[in-house]
């Protein structure tokens, strides 16, 4: 990712996103995740994964504690197929969580991580299905964003499939809300806000600090790229022979955008390094 692992570290433990299963907020999203899995896997894609094997593979990467990995696993266990899913993250509180509770949940063995999904083909896997399930896509500005669908590519199998969970910000927060210098995160336990702090326009990416007001620690800096759904779709067309929509809801600003069969044209050694213009730009 772009951000070091300690940064990314310091902005979950202000605690804007729970991870605990025992929570409330992590609960009601992991039910609706099934609910929404019962659903997906009725699309013609992932029918045919069904109809040829009996054993599915999962990495779900950006994982957190495993949610959209452990709820997919378990509605895939459902269907009567065996099921082998590694989680993947570069926070390995949260992969120990999701290690224990998917475990429990499935009544088998799940496998963690501790990577950067940039360098997830360098685990030398092959699976069936890649899912980054969590919104975590501004985590990752255009120029990393080629790269990770590479890397994704590389892992998966000749007919298999990628799962993005995505939102459009460009309606939601500039059409919607405007872009805002100074916004209130969170009201808890916690005071969190974050402040504007700086835009490049080489990567297209904002930064914005973060700061728990009741706790004075140096603020925490994080670059967010915000995609908007035609941006994605179109970059895992260039990788995939084929993508999908699955809405969450009539306006198609919040869904599971689904790539069908990696291409292999561009592969991880291909951007494995620097264009003149990002050399420059530090």
């Amino acid at each position: 990712m772009s951000e070091s692992q300690e940064n990314i570290e310091k902005l979950y433990k202000l605690g804007l996103w729970p991870q605990d299963p025992e929570s409330p907020s992590i609960k009601e999203r992991y039910f609706k995740a099934i609910d929404d899995f019962r659903r997906l896997i009725e699309h013609e894609w992932l029918q045919e994964i069904l109809k040829r094997k009996n054993s599915i593979r999962i990495l779900e990467i950006c994982s957190g504690s495993g949610v959209g990995g452990i709820a997919l696993a378990k509605v895939l266990k459902e269907s009567g197929k065996n099921i082998e899913l590694t989680l993947s993250d570069v926070r390995e509180e949260a992969l120990k969580i999701g290690e224990k509770w998917g475990s429990s949940e499935l009544g088998e063995r799940v496998t963690i991580v501790n990577i950067n999904a940039l360098l997830i083909h360098k685990l030398k896997l092959k699976r069936d299905i890649v899912l980054m399930y969590g919104f975590s896509s501004p985590h990752f500005y255009p120029w990393e964003y080629i790269r990770l669908l590479a890397s994704i590519s590389e892992v998966l199998e000749e007919d298999g499939i990628l799962i993005i969970e995505e939102c459009d910000r460009t309606y939601s927060i500039f059409y919607k809300a405007g872009y805002k210098d100074l916004l209130v995160e969170r009201v808890s336990e916690k005071a969190v806000i974050s402040i504007h702090s700086s835009y490049d326009p080489i990567k297209g990416a904002f930064e914005r600090a973060y700061l728990n007001l009741l706790e004075p620690t140096e603020p925490v800096k994080i670059s967010t790229y915000f995609w908007n759904i035609a941006e994605l779709m179109t970059l895992v067309w260039l990788f995939f022979q084929d993508v999908d929509f699955f809405s969450y809801d009539d306006k198609k600003t919040r869904g599971l955008i689904i790539g069908y069969k990696p291409r292999y044209k561009i592969r991880p050694i291909d951007l494995d390094y620097e264009p003149k213009v990002l050399k420059t730009n530090k």
